[in-house]
C-alpha cells in the first residue's frame, strides 16, 4: 500500500549516511523527490537508477535550495500527493519518525486547509501532546522537518527561487503569512535527529555552552543579503512581528560570528 506522504531531500555531495537514509524510506513505501546540487558527485545519481521509488532531478550544476524545493515539491504534487515532507541531507531520520509524521497528517487532515506547513521536530520528545493535540502555531519554520501541504504550496507560487540558500525558509514564512497561512509545529516527533551530523562546535559563553559554527566569507555574504532583504519585505508589507525577529536573528547571527572567530584565535594562540 502505498504512503500519502511523499519525501524530498535536496542534496549537495550527499553522504553515505543519507544514502542509507533514502534506501530505508523506499523500503518504507515512500515515494522520494531528490533534487542533487551536485550531480558531479554520481553517488545519489547511481542509486535513483537502481532502486526503484526514487525519482532524481539536477539542473546540472548548483542552482540553490528555493529552486530545489520547489522542483521536488511541485513534481510531487504533480504526481497527485497532497503532502511532502522535506528533509536537509543532514537530518537524521528514521521509519519511526516517517510512520509518525505519516499518522499525524492522517489525524490532522481537517486542518490542512488552514495551513502551509507542519513543523516536526524533537525539541520536546519524550513530553507528548501537551498542547492543542500536539500542534501550535508558530511565526517561523525551517525547511528540514517541514511538512508542506501543496495544494497550499502551489497557491504561494512555491519556494521563491532568489533565496540561494539561506532565507528560503523564512520567506515562505513571511509569504504564508501574508497569504493568510498557518504554520503548525509538532515537537516531539521520534527518531528526528538535526543536531548529530552537523558541522557545529561545542562555545561557552558566560558560562553556558552552546552549539556554533563559524561559516565562511562567502555564506556570511549570502545570509546578510537574505537577512536584509527579508527584513525590507517585512518593513514594506508592514510584517511587524516578522521585522523584529529578523532584526534579532540576524544581530545575533553576526554577534556569534564574530564571537566563534575571536574564540578560535583564542584557542589557537594558547596552544602554541
Amino acid at each position: 500500500m502505498g504512503r500519502e506522504v511523499a519525501i524530498g531531500i535536496v542534496v549537495y555531495n550527499a553522504g553515505e549516511n543519507l544514502l542509507g537514509r533514502l534506501k530505508m524510506a523506499v523500503a518504507a513505501g515512500h515515494s522520494v523527490y531528490i533534487f542533487d546540487n551536485s550531480p558531479s558527485n554520481d553517488s545519489v545519481k547511481q542509486l535513483a537508477k537502481n532502486q526503484e521509488g526514487i525519482e532524481y532531478f539536477t539542473c546540472g550544476n548548483n542552482v540553490g535550495l528555493g529552486y530545489g524545493i520547489s522542483t521536488v515539491c511541485a513534481q510531487a504534487e504533480a504526481d497527485n500527493f497532497q503532502a511532502l515532507m522535506f528533509f536537509d541531507q543532514d537530518t537524521g531520520f528514521s521509519k519511526e519518525t516517517l510512520d509518525f509524521v505519516e499518522q499525524f497528517y492522517s489525524d490532522k487532515k481537517h486542518l490542512v486547509s488552514e495551513y502551509s506547513a507542519f513543523l516536526f521536530n524533537a525539541k520536546n520528545v519524550g513530553e507528548g501532546a501537551t498542547n492543542h493535540g500536539g500542534l501550535r502555531d508558530v511565526l517561523l519554520a525551517i525547511n528540514s522537518g517541514s511538512l508542506y501541504f501543496l495544494k497550499n504550496l502551489k497557491k504561494l507560487g512555491w519556494h521563491d527561487h532568489s533565496y540561494f540558500v539561506d532565507g528560503v525558509d523564512y520567506k515562505f514564512c513571511l509569504d504564508s503569512s501574508k497569504n493568510n497561512m498557518k504554520i503548525g509545529e509538532c515537537s516531539y516527533t521520534p527518531g528526528f535527529d538535526h543536531v548529530t551530523e552537523q558541522e557545529d562546535s561545542i562555545y561557552s559563553f558566560l558560562g553556558k555552552d552552546y552549539q556554533f559554527r563559524p561559516y565562511s566569507f562567502k555564506r556570511i555574504v549570502d545570509t546578510s543579503v537574505s537577512s536584509v532583504r527579508l527584513i525590507t519585505y517585512s518593513l514594506l508589507n508592514g510584517e511587524w512581528k516578522f521585522l523584529k525577529v529578523f532584526v534579532r536573528l540576524f544581530s545575533i547571527y553576526l554577534v556569534t560570528q564574530v564571537y566563534v572567530r575571536v574564540a578560535n584565535f583564542w584557542r589557537r594562540n594558547k596552544n602554541v
